[in-house]
């Protein structure tokens, strides 16, 4: 594996043979641990070592990229050669060229890497898998662990890299007919409660049997984390960057200024809450700067790359996603807010259903962010204040727009969460009043 200081010399060398008139290096390393799991048989072990080399060079207004996963000095030098090489034969960079930039000061979050540990990681899966059969329950899971390296440097003297760290797992117990789902995050082995996750999934998936279906409709909800979090990322995705705003794909387009959502919804963007995970500085090597996007349901703030910073008459927000890139800037570290110390969410609920999980959520309409999905792994009739009974699962047709216009409550509950198609943001349970479900399921 690439420690720092080797990437560091093959970014030094890359710069030192360039003969374009601007130069970036980027360059990541990924160790990850991937263990999938299921009863007390372990089903997958990955172990991946990945590293990666970009150069991007500007010669002359023409502008080349390449990259290679052979981190070697000479495999190097080839890549500068292949990135001038195409640059030569590229289209000239339309309008003004922005310079890249100078050197810049960091607020760097230092983490000690994930160091692999074979003996943690089974007994993690032991303490999960003996939880859940105590009960009678089957175990189903995965268990993660990663350190990202990424280093930024250019010919104009920038130069930055940190070290990014995660541990995750996620597990689904099965109890007859019935299934329920926790997980955890965060940034160190260490942090991961094994027997929490377990006990919740464990419950989750005695309480889940004998389901039975209710109508569809408009109903409220209440909405654990990891159901907020795969909503929110699509507002991440579409809804927050500069360029969406300036392009009118985003709901925020015309609105900077105005009441967009509900006044009890705060939305951030900050990479240096201390729930979070994620580099500090963007493709560029920008510093994140935290952004208050939606101040008590106000539109109040965009994320911004060099380029639309330039194009708004403001400074980056260090956002940027690799150059080239014609997709804008993008937030990365959604935070949530909740109202003070929280609610007790399920009171005052006639009748409602209440969440944990939505699966393979997807996108119908970006200017009103309406998306549509299914429930899983834990999904109850709220009747008076009281979860009831267990009901089968239920798709799901909704504007988030809208949805966040009608929230009721916000719990005490935040934390980090992660949503199935990637992506962390920290949040709290929510609930939404009129919340639409389109169909029923069988199961």
């Amino acid at each position: 594996m690439l420690d720092r200081e080797r990437a560091k010399r093959l970014a030094e060398e890359a710069l030192r043979v360039s003969r374009a008139d601007e130069t970036e290096v980027c360059v990541e390393v990924l160790e990850q641990e991937l263990n999938r799991f299921t009863a007390d048989h372990p089903v997958q072990n990955l172990v991946r070592n990945l590293a990666r080399v970009s150069v991007r060079v500007r010669v002359d207004g023409h502008e080349g990229k390449a990259s290679t996963g052979t981190v070697t000095p000479e495999a190097v030098r080839r890549t500068v050669e292949r990135a001038v090489d195409g640059a030569k034969h590229a289209p000239r960079i339309k309008g003004d060229v922005l310079p890249m930039p100078g050197p810049q000061q960091y607020r760097l979050r230092e983490r000690l890497p994930v160091a692999p540990d074979p003996k943690a990681t089974a007994d993690s899966v032991a303490a999960m898998t003996s939880a859940c059969r105590a009960d009678g329950c089957t175990a189903a899971g995965i268990q993660s662990a990663e350190n990202e390296l990424k280093l930024v440097m250019n010919s104009r003297g920038l130069s930055v890299s940190d070290l990014d760290t995660r541990t995750e797992i996620s597990l689904t117990a099965f109890k007859d007919d019935g299934a329920g789902w926790s997980s955890d995050i965060a940034a160190q082995r260490a942090a991961i409660d094994e027997r929490a996750v377990a006990a919740e999934a464990v419950r989750k998936a005695i309480a889940t049997r004998d389901a039975r279906p209710v109508a569809p409709g408009s109903y409220t909800v209440v909405l654990e984390p990891a159901a907020v979090a795969s909503l929110l990322l699509f507002a991440a995705y579409k809804g927050f960057g500069a360029q969406q705003v300036e392009d009118g794909s985003s709901f925020l387009a015309g609105r900077i200024g105005q009441r967009v959502l509900g006044e009890n919804v705060t939305i951030a963007d900050d990479a240096y809450d201390p729930r979070t995970v994620g580099h500090t500085f963007d493709g560029e090597g920008v510093p994140r700067v935290p952004v208050r996007l939606i101040d008590a349901g106000v539109a109040s703030g965009l994320v911004h790359d060099r380029d639309t910073a330039r194009r708004f008459g403001c400074r980056s927000t260090g956002h940027a996603t690799p150059q080239p890139s014609n997709s804008g800037p993008l937030a990365t570290n959604l935070v949530l807010a909740p109202a003070g110390r929280g609610e007790d969410l399920l009171a005052g609920v006639d009748r409602g259903i209440l969440v944990t999980q939505f699966h393979y959520t997807n996108m119908v309409e970006p200017t009103k962010l309406t998306l549509t999905g299914m429930t899983r792994n834990g999904t109850f009739l709220v009747e008076k204040g009281e979860v009831t009974r267990p009901i089968r699962n239920m798709r799901f047709t909704q504007s988030l727009v809208e949805a966040l216009n009608r929230v009721s409550g916000l719990g005490g509950d935040a934390r980090l969460a992660s949503a199935l198609f990637g992506g962390f943001t920290v949040v709290p349970s929510v609930r939404i009043d009129g919340f639409h479900f389109s169909s029923g399921t069988d199961f």
